[in-house]
């Protein structure tokens, strides 16, 4: 069973929420880690073009693979 309750949050935090599908199990997850305390890396929470960027700008990257990847980011 669902219920729809309404609560405050920062206004950036609103901006970036309202940009993602599927808005309501974003929050329910996010509840659910904070109220188990959990901690825990969920490598399926990231999207892949996020990693994608993340990895372009690591100095340990190689930059044959940087090439790739701004490739495939600016072709998106």
């Amino acid at each position: 069973m669902k219920i729809a309750r309404t609560f405050t949050i920062d206004y950036h935090l609103y901006q970036e929420l309202r940009k993602k599908p599927n808005q309501s199990r974003i929050v329910e997850r996010s509840i659910r880690r904070y109220l188990n305390q959990s901690d825990e890396f969920n490598r399926e929470d990231i999207s892949t073009m996020h990693l994608l960027s993340e990895l372009r700008m690591r100095d340990d990257c190689p930059k044959s693979i940087k090439v790739l990847i701004n490739d495939y980011l600016t072709s998106s």
